[in-house]
């Protein structure tokens, strides 16, 4: 056979594994199987208890109540626990024929056990025993301007927080001074402080507990304290959801007006969601107090926003925050809201 002859059957071999590699099976994937028969393909990102999350092509991530799932099967090993709070294994999970029942194999074999068995698959950092899931955030904003008017502006947040199998806490601090032409037109700084301690996989009792500052609501010093009862409405990777109410005791050192000290019931809104295509963050957190001495007193405070990575851990930001008070001190107005675009560091 001549060189030539030897080079065309070369890219014949070559044109004809392409086109079998193309025209092959799908790609290795997932399964789950459904009790009324269907098989849905794609990743599993967790399986829990109650839950098994799904994530698929054609719509997304979806979550499946785990009593809808007759078996499933993975491409390869995967961490997996037999109960809530061990320390995880490996194995390849493979569907078998009678609903309720998987094949697993750790490397000694396939065997057939009944779904029962497998309390998780990948399970979180706080699900095992002694794991714990850290994770923190920055972010800062500043401008400024010189010649015919002259303004600075600086504001920074940080939030820190983790979460084990019973237990989690966030810590945040947000910072805003401003000032134009020389004059101070906004000095605050708010620091606040969570600690849930969960009872069961979704409820929680709290204590909680923050210090404000801000001389232009005539406050030399907020400090509030107490807590309650709540819960975990919605816990995936792709969505978050946490609501708690209890009692708090509310000490107000003002700089105009009499000091303060009332008990007040307490609340607070915590809700996160991943927007899958632009990997992008949406998020509201919010707390609040009524005075139970002087019901027409009430003080909210909000944070609403979108985040979206940049790169290596950078964030971009574009949030609002709202702090409302139903009756003010006497020549303050009830609502300061304050539009920020910052960019930050989360890991």
């Amino acid at each position: 056979m001549s060189e030539s002859s030897a080079r065309s059957a070369r890219r014949a071999l070559v044109a004809i594994a392409l086109c079998a590699a193309a025209a092959g099976g799908p790609a290795l994937a997932d399964t789950v199987v459904l009790r009324n028969g269907d098989r849905l393909s794609g990743t599993i990102r967790h399986l829990s208890p109650d839950k098994l999350t799904l994530s698929t092509r054609w719509g997304g991530e979806i979550a499946i109540d785990r009593a809808e799932v007759a078996s499933f099967s993975t491409d390869g090993p995967v961490p997996w626990s037999p109960q809530w709070g061990g320390e995880p294994r490996r194995a390849t999970f493979g569907t078998a024929p009678a609903p309720g029942v998987v094949t697993i194999d750790e490397g000694d074999g396939p065997r057939q056990v009944p779904m029962s068995r497998v309390a998780l698959l990948k399970p979180t950092p706080q699900e095992t025993e002694n794991g714990v899931a850290r994770k923190g955030r920055v972010t800062f904003s500043t401008g400024w301007s010189e010649g015919n008017s002259d303004s600075q502006r600086i504001w920074g947040e940080a939030d820190l927080a983790a979460r084990a199998r019973d237990w989690r806490y966030d810590l945040g601090l947000k910072l805003r001074r401003e000032s134009d032409g020389g004059q101070t037109t906004a000095d605050r700084w708010l620091a606040t402080g969570n600690y849930d301690r969960f009872v069961t996989e979704t409820r929680f009792r709290y204590l909680r507990g923050s210090l404000e500052r801000d001389r232009f609501k005539d406050l030399t010093l907020r400090s509030a304290a107490g807590g309650g009862y709540g819960v975990q409405m919605i816990d995936t990777e792709r969505t978050q959801l946490s609501v708690r109410g209890g009692l708090d005791l509310v000490d107000e050192n003002r700089i105009a007006t009499p000091d303060d000290t009332h008990p007040a019931a307490g609340w607070g809104v915590d809700f996160k969601h991943r927007i899958g295509f632009a990997s992008a963050e949406m998020f509201h957190d919010q707390q609040g107090f009524w005075n139970l001495e002087d019901t027409g007193q009430m003080t909210v405070r909000s944070r609403t926003g979108l985040r979206l990575p940049v790169r290596a851990g950078i964030t971009a930001s574009l949030q609002v925050n709202l702090d409302w008070e139903r009756e003010p001190s006497p020549g303050r107005r009830s609502t300061d809201t304050t539009w920020l675009l910052g960019l930050g560091y989360q890991w």
